[in-house]
């Protein structure tokens, strides 16, 4: 069997905490759209490669988000042979832009037909809305800023990228380089989305060459912050019996939607926003502005409200 028809033609590349997630699953529900029911699977930022890392002290030598082997990589997308896109979004493809776009363009039949989908947040929120994610998954100690001086040893000691709170919101570089590498590309602010959902989507379905179809949004799928209590964030990112027994008896598709409804309205009620503290908030704009001033020349957009 032709396994052409089964490559995605769509790759949404982050930022991660920058709206990925929520484009993921609006996309998901346009009749002419499969986006990969796993999301981040990372799989041309390490083709045939293992991965091991540092996550929490630990050492995890068979990360689970990791589709490194190109077969169950196609698979994802079994399902979508018939779609005109099929996509999938895996937010290390900005961080890991070099290795990445080189894959892309070695691996993909038809690289230039790919569409490359980029969503930006302020570095500085996204920086603390990665910390609190760590911290809603019990998998950072630390407070914000003794996270950020631990970086540079973290990343030194292979800890996951995640931990790499600053360095990821250093976007020109990564967004220069898909500018240079492929055609079709389309960025996007968070702030953007949020204010228009449905504006930007239209957009994205107009790049994409699909129908305008009314799509739902659903609340923050990915929603970052401090677990008020433990006990129910633990009942939601673990296996366990009653999880296992509903599981089995629902399709697969209802089974991941009800997964994302039920983790998204427990997210709002059990997770408490902590505030960035404003010095370090100052310093962290000193950090980006360079790096802001570049970017957005190279993507035409008035991003002065990130430093300011």
């Amino acid at each position: 069997m032709d396994k052409k028809d089964l490559w995605p033609n769509l790759l949404m590349v982050g930022a991660a905490k920058g709206g990925t997630t929520t484009l993921h699953y609006a996309l998901d529900q346009h009749p002419q759209v499969f986006m990969s029911g796993k999301k981040e699977p990372g799989y041309f930022a390490w083709p045939e490669e293992e991965l091991t890392f540092i996550n929490n002290g630990k050492l995890v030598t068979k990360p689970r988000f990791l589709v490194n082997h190109l077969d169950e990589y196609l698979a994802l997308f079994e399902d979508g042979r018939n779609k005109k896109i099929r996509g999938e979004s895996s937010t290390t493809y900005l961080f890991f832009y070099e290795k990445t776009i080189a894959n892309i363009l070695r691996i993909h039949p038809d690289p230039q037909a790919v569409h490359i989908v980029i969503t930006l947040r302020n570095p500085v929120e996204r920086a603390f809305s990665q910390y609190m994610h760590k911290l809603r998954d019990g998998a950072e100690t630390l407070d914000f800023e003794d996270a950020l001086e631990m970086e540079t040893k973290r990343k030194t000691d292979n800890w996951h990228f995640d931990y790499q709170y600053t360095s990821r919101g250093l976007y020109y570089a990564q967004v220069k380089a898909y500018l240079d590498h492929f055609r079709k590309v389309k960025i996007y602010l968070s702030e953007d989305l949020r204010k228009e959902p449905e504006g930007i989507v239209q957009s994205l379905e107009d790049s994409l060459e699909i129908d305008r179809v009314p799509l739902l949004f659903g609340d923050n799928l990915n929603a970052s912050g401090e677990p008020k209590s433990e006990a129910i964030n633990k009942f939601l990112k673990k296996p366990n019996l009653l999880k296992k027994i509903v599981g089995g008896l629902l399709p697969k598709e209802l089974r991941r939607k009800l997964r994302l409804k039920v983790q998204s309205t427990v997210y709002q009620y059990n997770l408490e926003k902590k505030e960035l503290n404003p010095e370090t908030r100052e310093k962290l704009k000193k950090y980006y502005r360079e790096d802001i001033l570049k970017l957005q020349e190279l993507i035409n957009r008035d991003l002065g409200s990130w430093i300011k």
